[in-house]
């Protein structure tokens, strides 16, 4: 546990520069992927991947797109993760509590660390995971 929790620390202090650059990155030229989070259709997950949000209406190049950002962000926490001697989950999880800590905007949606989808709103903040560390 205490280095699980060493290596999430120190996947946190190189998350800021993945977490600015990984989700963006994968998604930065694909106005189809902003829509479709600004709609609800998609949302970010504490696994740090893009999920689908169910009901959402999600057609066969959305589910595309969706599939090719993740493979590139697992690519992208990978090699992050051979660099810095962690796992790909941990370096996952750091860029997830960057992203939830800010970058979940008003009217998205989220899924939390217990699997529920949320939306955030003015009033209703995002769950950020209990394994993120301040």
């Amino acid at each position: 546990m205490t280095r699980s929790l060493a290596l999430l620390s120190a996947a946190a202090l190189i998350a800021g520069a993945i977490a600015f650059t990984a989700p963006s990155w994968a998604q930065a030229n694909d106005s189809a992927l902003s829509a479709a989070r600004a709609a609800g259709q998609i949302g970010e997950q504490a696994d740090g991947y893009l999920g689908f949000v169910p009901g959402a209406t999600i057609s066969a190049d959305l589910r595309g797109r969706v599939e090719q950002n993740n493979i590139r962000r697992r690519a992208l926490y990978t090699q992050r993760a051979t660099q810095r001697s962690a796992s790909v989950n941990e370096m996952a999880a750091a860029v997830a509590c960057e992203v939830f800590q800010g970058r979940i905007a008003v009217g998205e949606r989220y899924r939390n660390e217990g699997g529920q989808w949320r939306q955030r709103t003015a009033s209703n903040p995002v769950e950020v995971p209990g394994f993120c560390t301040d």
